[in-house]
């Protein structure tokens, strides 16, 4: 195979290498949501990173931009199904609620996930073509408390994040019957206007007549403003809906506005979605921060049984971008204030020896078993910044003890080996 590539070789268009200091952002991020999740009875479910293409095209819908112009589709070296990268979660995670009968479960089954999904996005300043989700879906409830609750659970994770200055824009799209009377009016509507619509917006028309109304271009933004409001083409049904939603939000103090320009990209969604915008990005082309909705439909479209679910997802590197743009201090991670030394292949095997121990009492450590020398080792330690240097000689192995030295002060003792991580814990607990 040939390679025809320009050195130094750097990461793909659209991705990005996530070095050891911004780690703590993602650890952060990903830790917390998952954190609240998990207590909100959430259960994780991962998939793979790649799936049928067909389970994307019937279920996110082949006339949005995820599946015409945005699926990274796999080569396969000889015939069978179609692959591709998952531009998303939520079909993957119906897939897999189908496929392992999880329906079974006691209702309403709580799933989440965290990881990266893959789009052929024009790269930019919060579009990526690999990006990273943590999403969770509600299966079997269709009860309005269900919506409020899965903005609610959202709302949660930013706050706990120590995000502030957001709101939910909120919109009903009603039921298939009423989206059905909905677009003929719209239709209609765009027809009239064709001519002022941009290029993508004239072919949406035709495939996605929704999709129009959330065009950023100022010349569709213009004609959508005038557009007739799918929430007044609600059936009585879905209009009590969307206002027992609406007011539940009220009494949880969800900070919302209702956007009756909101669509989603996806077809699988109806009744109530959801986006999350810092205040005043609303039309940021670096999009949402998070998004969600109902989709009713959709287990049954992908061969289930017709059972109503939800869900929602948080961009992390957005939410990343927005935690650096407001300042927002991350809690302290503690870092290591304990150096393992060694002196002699003896003692080495017991300093990895007692690094395990160290590790099951939660004592995170330093170490550098590669190295001879016992001054350099100390030199090491203090340059690292560790407090307490337990030093291991044959001498100590002989005698299942440990020298452990204050780097501070100086002094140093000799403490049995199954009495360091006790004492350990004592010296930094009072250190604190």
């Amino acid at each position: 195979m040939a390679i025809n590539s320009v050195f130094p070789l750097q990461a793909p268009r659209g991705t990005q290498d996530i070095l050891p200091a911004e780690q703590k952002y993602w650890e952060y991020v990903i830790e917390t949501a998952t954190a609240a999740l998990r207590s909100w009875d959430f259960h994780r479910l991962d998939t793979p990173l790649f799936e049928e293409t067909a389970l994307f095209v019937q279920g996110v819908g082949e006339g949005t931009d995820i599946v015409a112009k945005e699926l990274f589709e796999l080569k396969v070296r000889s015939g069978g199904a179609a692959y591709s990268l998952r531009p998303e979660g939520t079909a993957s995670l119906v897939r897999a609620y189908i496929e392992h009968g999880l329906r079974s479960w006691p209702k309403p089954v709580k799933l989440f996930y965290a990881g990266p999904y893959f789009r052929y996005d024009r790269p930019q300043a919060g579009r990526w073509r690999q990006l990273h989700q943590v999403g969770f879906e509600i299966f079997g409830s269709a009860a309005p408390i269900t919506d409020a609750e899965a903005m609610y659970i959202m709302h949660i994770i930013l706050s706990q994040l120590g995000l502030e200055d957001y709101h939910f824009l909120v919109n009903s799209l009603g039921a298939p019957a009423d989206r059905s009377v909905y677009l003929k009016v719209l239709k209609e509507h765009y027809r009239r206007n064709r001519a002022r619509l941009c290029r993508n917006c004239k072919e949406r028309l035709k495939t996605n007549p929704l999709r129009v109304l959330d065009c950023q271009e100022e010349k569709c933004c213009q004609v959508a403003n005038t557009a007739p409001r799918l929430l007044d083409h609600l059936s009585e049904e879905g209009k009590v809906h969307f206002e027992r939603v609406l007011k539940m939000l009220e009494e949880l103090e969800v900070p919302h506005v209702v956007q009756a320009s909101l669509v989603r990209g996806i077809d699988y969604y109806n009744g109530a979605v959801w986006e999350v915008f810092a205040k005043g990005h609303e039309s940021a082309s670096q999009g949402a921060l998070a998004s969600g909705g109902r989709y009713d439909g959709l287990v049954k479209r992908l061969g289930g049984r017709d059972i109503p679910a939800l869900g929602g997802a948080a961009g992390v590197e957005r939410i990343i971008d927005r935690i650096k743009a407001e300042g927002i201090e991350l809690t302290a991670v503690d870092q290591p204030r304990v150096f393992v030394a060694q002196l002699g292949e003896v003692a080495k095997l017991a300093a990895l020896k007692v690094m395990r121990m160290l590790q099951e009492a939660q004592i995170p450590f330093l170490e550098s078993v590669d190295r001879d020398g016992m001054q350099q080792q100390l030199k090491l330690a203090q340059r690292l910044g560790a407090t307490w240097v337990v030093i291991i000689g044959h001498k100590e192995v002989l005698d299942k003890t440990v020298i452990l030295r204050n780097m501070v002060s100086g002094m140093q003792e000799v403490v049995p080996c199954d009495e360091l991580a006790q004492e350990l814990t004592r010296r930094l607990v009072l250190a604190e």
